[in-house]
């Protein structure tokens, strides 16, 4: 069995990143870079709010930490949910292709990576816990 435990230095490299992805945004914005960018008024502000939603983020896990036992089976779980997730793309990717073919598809780009991205976490969040329920 593996002790996954969160030490110090990892959260300050989330820290230094949050920073940084901050700065960025700040620059991006003081130059106007990427007008309505994902529902924002430009790159540099979706930037900002990302560099904040991970400091929350990394500063949540600080105080709700808790000590993470991995074994053969849970690291077996893992990975066939991830197998599953990766087939659902793939199942995904072809349903789109069939119905654009059929009737085209009008969504922009960024508004169907948002989605298709949250879908692939949440399919993997469920075919997860689902599999760690039924498996011995």
């Amino acid at each position: 069995m593996k002790r996954q435990t969160k030490n110090g230095k990892g959260r300050a490299w989330k820290y230094w990143l949050a920073l940084v992805v901050i700065v960025l945004g700040i620059v991006l914005g003081h130059y106007n870079v990427g007008r309505e960018f994902l529902g924002f008024a430009s790159a540099g502000n979706w930037l900002i709010y990302v560099g904040v939603v991970i400091f929350a983020v990394v500063t949540l896990q600080m105080f709700f930490k808790k000590e993470r036992i991995t074994d053969e089976r849970t690291e077996r779980v893992g990975y066939f949910a991830s197998r599953v997730t990766f087939l659902f793309v793939i199942l995904f990717a072809f349903v789109v292709m069939v119905a654009d073919g059929i009737k085209e598809i009008i969504i922009p780009y960024s508004l169907f990576m948002s989605y298709l991205i949250c879908g692939i976490v949440l399919v993997y969040f469920v075919t997860f816990r689902i599999m760690n329920r039924r498996a011995v």
